[in-house]
């Protein structure tokens, strides 16, 4: 029988956070590490109650591996072994990034290897769920400000696709602690696996600062001049709008604290937001939303694991969260469903996509779900609805797909519709947008372009259009592209800007309206999104 080439990598995430330590907001358990680490290729006897496992020491790196329950036939072994240096074969850090799992904040460099693990299988295996870990870092390796994950891959196609993540670490001292999540893993005797630990450098963060205040200044009392009294004329007060006007600009940025600012339809060049605000409770935004009222979500990784907070339209200063839905899943992607209001959010290390009512608070369940086999999901990043309430998913993993479900799924439905292949021009996608005649935009990472593709797309389907990085000023990074009434495209760009595009329909022009400048307040890109 031919040795199957199939490579299973796991890359563990140092990442410097925006909101320092994660320690407050990791939910791994730690492990209880054998007494003693193996060097060299070491055979270690499996059990189907699974157990510790000593991870080979390398570099100065050394672990353990907590395995889960698991159908091992008697006297079935693992052999592991460490290295600084990856073996020929071993994905790249281009590749990991294409296929990364979920993404530190502000990440501004490719992964960088610092341990690599080989593990093989004596007999073939499969474990009721992904294995959990500890990890002692070397002396000089800060986790100030450091955020790390797991990631598991399958490197069989040089796309190195992902197949799960395990994270973020909880950290005490130099010893990161990973619980795993419920993801059932197979190893296959005759096959190499390699376990990757890779590090991405980002941006610190400094302590939030509150907006200026618009408060009148208050000039310096003078003695009054007594006039002749006269009978007043009452000026009426102008009621505050009671929601924002439909096309009205939301954005989320990052400068010394998560900022939103909404932005008047039509604005242009160096304008001043409508109003602004920021939220300490913010950590590691992954994706933004707005409904009719103005009432602004944010996902984000919190203390609590995945949080999804709320915020009312006239919200100023350190603004509190009107609500915080808190889920133990791997949130990502957040949109609103345009015919009940509903929250959806994408669960990308489970394959899910939950519903919840707008007003969902504290440990709430969803009230539907679209999952299985049939979906066609592997890392759904990001979720997003045409004019026909038709939902789009787009799919991370490797070079990706985007999957289109009709108007009210759930469960284990299946696509109607799947843009995927070769053809496509995907690569690494992470950002979705879909206007009212079912044109729909995607953000790739890995290669910095928006591919567009005409309504009814489906298939291994060449884009219509292509929108390039390098050629217009933007970086596409989690959710940052949207569509508004007029299908004009939205991008907020790498320069602390957000361009307009006209609906692509032919070849690409120069963005037609451009935002930024200092009155503006944007920093660096979170969100986008537009009041419908």
């Amino acid at each position: 029988m031919q040795r199957s080439s199939l490579l299973f990598t796991l890359a563990l995430y140092g990442a410097i956070a925006l909101l320092g330590d994660c320690a407050g907001h990791a939910t791994g358990g730690g492990l209880t590490p054998p007494t003693s680490a193996p060097s060299g290729p070491t055979p270690l006897l499996l059990t189907r109650a699974g157990g510790p496992f000593a991870l080979p020491t390398a570099g100065g790196y050394s672990g353990s591996m907590q395995l889960p329950a698991n159908n091992a036939p008697s006297g079935t072994t693992m052999t592991l072994d460490a290295s600084t240096t990856a073996p020929v074969g071993a994905p790249t850090p281009q590749a990991l990034r294409r296929a990364h799992g979920p993404r530190s904040p502000q990440a501004v460099a490719l992964p960088t290897v610092l341990f690599v693990l080989t593990i093989q299988v004596s007999q073939n295996v499969t474990f009721q769920s992904a294995p959990s870990f500890s990890f002692q870092l070397p002396a000089g390796i800060s986790t100030v400000n450091e955020s790390f994950f797991v990631a598991l891959f399958d490197g069989e196609s040089a796309q190195a696709p992902l197949l799960t993540t395990i994270g973020p670490a909880s950290i005490s001292g130099s010893t990161l602690n990973f619980s795993g999540n419920a993801t059932p893993l197979t190893l296959d005797a005759g096959t190499t696996y390699l376990a990757e630990l890779y590090e991405v450098a980002t941006g610190a963060t400094a302590t939030p600062s509150p907006l200026p205040s618009s408060a009148p200044t208050i000039a310096p009392t003078a003695t009054p001049t007594i006039a002749p009294t006269a009978t007043p004329t009452t000026t009426p007060t102008a009621a505050p709008a009671a929601s924002p006007a439909a096309g009205t600009l939301y954005e989320l940025s990052y400068g010394s604290s998560y900022t939103f600012g909404a932005f008047a339809p039509g604005a242009n060049g160096n304008v001043a937001p409508l109003a602004s605000y920021y939220s300490a409770a913010i950590q590691a935004p992954t994706g933004i939303a707005v409904d009719a009222t103005g009432r602004a979500y944010v996902v984000a990784y919190g203390p609590a694991g995945t949080e999804i907070y709320s915020y009312a339209y006239g919200a100023s200063g350190n603004a509190t969260p009107s609500t915080t839905l808190t889920t133990d899943a791997s949130g990502w992607g957040l949109a609103i469903d345009p015919a009940t209001d509903d929250l959806v959010a994408t669960d990308a290390n489970n394959n899910i996509v939950e519903y919840f009512a707008p007003a969902a608070n504290g440990s709430a369940s969803p009230l539907k779900t679209i999952s299985g086999a049939n979906t066609g999901f592997n890392l759904p990043y990001q979720v997003a609805f045409d004019g026909s309430e038709n939902i789009y998913v787009v799919n991370g993993n490797g070079f990706g797909s985007v999957v289109e479900f009709a108007a009210g799924a759930s469960g284990n439905a299946t696509p109607i519709a799947t843009i995927a292949g070769s053809a496509t021009g995907l690569d690494g996608p992470e950002a979705i947008a879909v206007d009212s005649t079912g044109r729909v935009y995607v953000g790739n990472s890995a290669n910095d372009t928006i591919t567009v593709y005409a309504p009814g797309a489906n298939g291994n389907v060449a884009p219509s259009a292509v929108i390039q990085g390098g050629t217009y000023d933007f970086l596409i990074d989690q959710a940052i592209i949207a569509v508004d009434a007029s299908n004009d495209l939205y991008v907020f760009g790498r320069s602390n800007e957000i361009e307009v595009f006209a609906p692509v329909t032919g070849s690409p022009q120069a963005p037609i309206r451009t935002i930024t400048g200092s009155s503006t307040g944007i920093a660096a890109a979170e969100g986008v999104a537009i009041v419908p």
